[in-house]
Parts: C-alpha cells; sequence; structure tokens
C-alpha cells in the first residue's frame, strides 16, 4: 500500500540532487541556486509526505536512511555550494533531523505542526536568499552566514502568506492538517501569524552553516502551538516588544553584540510566552548582573578571552540556551519540571558568573581546582575563596527569589541553590580538566592562544570556554531532570 509514495518520494529527491549537482557543475545554474532548488523541493516533498504515509514509522525510517545519506555525501565534498569545494551545503542533511524531531513527537495527534513548519522552511528560505543574491547590495552578520534586510523581508513575507492562505487548502486533503487557531476570527489570526512568522525570521536571520534549517522549524512549530492556546496568544506581541527592548539596550549599551542581542531577543520571547515572567526574572537577573559586572575594573587583563568584550551569540546560548529548550519543551508538554530545572540552568550560571567576574577581581591567591597550583585570575579552573563565596551568593539569591515566585517550599529552594553552586565547581572542574590551554612565553597559561595557529598544551582546541559552561549547565540539568 505504502510502495508508490515511498518510491515517489525517494525517486523525487534523488533525481532533483542529481540535477542540481549537474547544473552546478557545468555551470548552468550558480551553486547557491542549485542547492536551494534541492531545498526547495526536498523540504516540500518531506513536508507534505505526511498526508500520503499511513505508516508514521516506514517515514521515519525512510528520512532517518537519506540523513545519513546526505551526511555521507556533505562530508565527503559533494552538494558544495561553491566552486571551490569549500563550503559543505551542511544545511541539506540538517533538514531532515527538525521533520524526524516534529514528527516523531507531534505526527500521530497534531500534524499541522509538522507539515506547516516544513513548508515554511521549504519555501520561505530559497525566495530570501533568492531575492538577497538579486537585490541585495549591503549584508548584515549576526552569527557566521551573511544576511540581507531584503531577504529577511521576503522570508517574513513568504512565511507569513503559507501559515495563512495554506491551512484553509491543505486540510481539504487531510483532516488533522487543519490549523485550529485559523478558525478564530481574521484580525486576531493575522496578528497572530505576523508574529509567529516574525519569530521565523529571526532563527532564521541567527542560522549559521545551515543550522536555520533546524531552529526554523522547531520555531515556528513553536510559535504555532502558543497562538493556538488563548493564553500564550496575548503574551506573544508583548514579549517581543519587551524583549526587542531590553535587546535594544543591551546592544546600544554594548553589553551584546548585533548576534548577541537577537539571540538574546529570541530567549526572551521563549521563556516568557512559555511561562511568563517566573522563567524571564532569573534570565534577565543573570544577564543584567553579568553585564554589570564585566564592566567592573575591565582595565584589567585577565586570561578570558572573551573579558570586556560584549558578548555574543556564542556566549547568549551557553548560558540560556538550556533554559530556552526546557521552555521550548514546556509549551508543548506543561509540567512544573520543566520551569525548575530552568531555574536550576540559571542558577548554575548566576554562580559561575558572579565567581568569574568577582573572583578575578578580588586580587587575592587563584588555584587550579583539580592540580591546587596558583594560576593567573581569569583562567579556566581557577578558584579564589573570594570567587567561591560571590557564586555560593548568587545561586542563593535566585534560590531565594524562586520561593515567591513559583510559590515553592524553602526546601526545594535549597536544592536550587545546591544545583547553582555544583554547575559552578563542576565548570571549573571541566575548564581544569578539557578546556583548550596555551603555554605562554613567560610560562604561564592562558585560556587563548598567544599567536595564530598555535596548539593547545592541554585540553582539547574545540572546548573553548562556552562549550564548557553548556556542558556543565547540561549535566547539571540532567542529573536535576532524572532526580
Amino acid at each position: 500500500m505504502q510502495a508508490w509514495p515511498v518510491l515517489g518520494l525517494v525517486l523525487l529527491i534523488a533525481l532533483v540532487l542529481l540535477l542540481s549537482e549537474y547544473a552546478g557543475r557545468r555551470g548552468l545554474l550558480p551553486l547557491v541556486l542549485a542547492r536551494k532548488l534541492v531545498h526547495l523541493v526536498a523540504v516540500s516533498a518531506i513536508a507534505v509526505a505526511p498526508i500520503f504515509f499511513s505508516q508514521p514509522f516506514l517515514l521515519d525510517a525512510i528520512v532517518a536512511g537519506a540523513t545519513g545519506l546526505l551526511f555521507w555525501a556533505v562530508a565527503r565534498g559533494q552538494l558544495a555550494i561553491d566552486e571551490a569545494r569549500q563550503r559543505r551545503s551542511w544545511g541539506i542533511a540538517l533538514f531532515p533531523i527538525s521533520f524526524l524531531l516534529l514528527h516523531v513527537l507531534f505526527g500521530s495527534l497534531w500534524p499541522w505542526l509538522v507539515v506547516y513548519p516544513m513548508l515554511v522552511l521549504a519555501l520561505a528560505d530559497p525566495a530570501a536568499a533568492l531575492v538577497g543574491e538579486l537585490t541585495a547590495r549591503r549584508f548584515y552578520h549576526f552569527t557566521g552566514d551573511r544576511k540581507s534586510w531584503q531577504g529577511s523581508l521576503t522570508f517574513f513575507v513568504v512565511a507569513a502568506a503559507v501559515l495563512l492562505l495554506l491551512p484553509g487548502w491543505l486540510k481539504t486533503l487531510h483532516p488533522g492538517l487543519a490549523w485550529p487557531f485559523i478558525s478564530l476570527q481574521h484580525a486576531p489570526t493575522v496578528w497572530a501569524v505576523l508574529a509567529v512568522a516574525a519569530v521565523a525570521t529571526l532563527a532564521e536571520a541567527l542560522g549559521s552553516g545551515g543550522t536555520d534549517n533546524v531552529t526554523v522549524p522547531l520555531l515556528t512549530a513553536w510559535g504555532m502551538a502558543a497562538v493556538v492556546d488563548s493564553a500564550l496568544q496575548t503574551q506573544l506581541w508583548p514579549a517581543l516588544g519587551l524583549a526587542t527592548g531590553v535587546a535594544l539596550l543591551a546592544w546600544w549599551r554594548r553589553w551584546l553584540n548585533a548576534g548577541g542581542a537577537a539571540t538574546a531577543l529570541l530567549l526572551g520571547v521563549l521563556v516568557w510566552v512559555a511561562q511568563g515572567w517566573q522563567v524571564a526574572l532569573p534570565l534577565l537577573l543573570f544577564f543584567v548582573s553579568g553585564s554589570l559586572l564585566s564592566r567592573v575594573g575591565s582595565s584589567l587583563a585577565p586570561a578570558d578571552a572573551k573579558q570586556g568584550r560584549a558578548r555574543d551569540w556564542q556566549q547568549v546560548l551557553a548560558n540560556g540556551g538550556l533554559a530556552g529548550l526546557l521552555m521550548w519543551l514546556h509549551t508543548f508538554f506543561p509540567s512544573p519540571a520543566w520551569v525548575l530545572a530552568a531555574w536550576a540552568s540559571v542558577a548554575v550560571c548566576l554562580a559561575d558568573t558572579w565567581s568569574s567576574e568577582i573572583g578575578q577581581r578580588a586580587g587575592s591567591r587563584v588555584i587550579d581546582i583539580v592540580r591546587w597550583r596558583p594560576v593567573s585570575a581569569g583562567l579556566s579552573g581557577g578558584i579564589s575563596w573570594q570567587g567561591t563565596l560571590a557564586g555560593v551568593a548568587g545561586a542563593a539569591l535566585l534560590a531565594a527569589l524562586a520561593v515567591p515566585v513559583l510559590t515553592i517550599a524553602w526546601q526545594q529552594a535549597v536544592w536550587l541553590a545546591l544545583a547553582g553552586v555544583a554547575g559552578m565547581l563542576l565548570d571549573s572542574v571541566l575548564g581544569s580538566l578539557l578546556q583548550a590551554k596555551y603555554r605562554l612565553p613567560d610560562g604561564g597559561w592562558s585560556d587563548r592562544p598567544a599567536c595564530a595557529g598555535q596548539q593547545p598544551d592541554r585540553g582539547w582546541r574545540w572546548m573553548t570556554n562556552d562549550a564548557v559552561n553548556l556542558l556543565s549547565n547540561l549535566i547539571v540539568v540532567l542529573i536535576w531532570l532524572l532526580w
């Protein structure tokens, strides 16, 4: 019964891949546009596949197999997007991951949360790329990839059109594709769709190296689910407005660069809409206090590579990304466990930031937490008694704040504070053992190379301070959820 849909899906995607590769190599199409043609056809085909497959497991198995083949092809230098074959098209291998996540989570109950987010990615992304390539002369960078305002505006318009126009047509093919919110009055529907399209556009603008092929569908699905709930719907536009104001202030004050401000805006909307100010407040406390502390005594020259600079998108994600992910889950599967875990995540970040910023300025003896040897202030893995006490104070403050805000018992607050302190200490241990360390000419150690091309003398090159922050945070949150 499933033979024709399976065969048609596989043959269609294979044919477009071959034609794209041929047209790109022969110069019939610019490689970027050839890849966007693959994107348009392949993502569209997989987006509507749930309509024709009555066996979800079979569709998941096909997409999972295709994902492995695409990763193999891209790793071998195929499907590149420049003539030198240097820029690999990882995005074409990443979009099936977002489909699989959405299909496994929501395919059986809410197929509209699978089809429409994937169609936004399928249609809005290549349209934005085409308009940007043909019309743009000036570009901006939030992360690594070059974007244009013309392209972003096109993405927004096409995304809004997909969400407004397609549900009325596609629901006739499959009753499960009726987006519940479309049944409401016209004006609220338009405003809600514009808000969801704005979130999707911001996710695309922040994408780099094809990661938007994962973030755009996931955040579009989140926005669609949010506006179906009338309580969440009323918060979406206020959240966008307030988060935009805070992000612009942070960018103006140089607490965040452009990419960091845009990432903070997106995270702020995620947590505010999912749980309101109950989770937005600790993130705001962490951000404001960390930004102010980083400006105190910034004339010092500690070993931290980003000390005194505006925080970028990587730092924002390393510290707030996990809380944002937990609130994404809370939107679909409401539970106090997600909220408490998000607070525990922020407690770790706050304790670590207060410990680092105050400890390295205290002027006292700093020792490596593992080797118990003196190190320079600011070196990852180094601790001082002043910094440790500051971290404990930060975790305790957040835990005390949780009692009236979340209406939890003092016993839970104590565990919250302990989670923050444990994460702070774990961050130092991982920083000492795993983070890349470079020997300086004077015999000391630094978290950054003394010259270009220097290889680390200890640790892994890719294990940066941001990676250590994220890893320690993830370990504490996983233990918290499993406890």
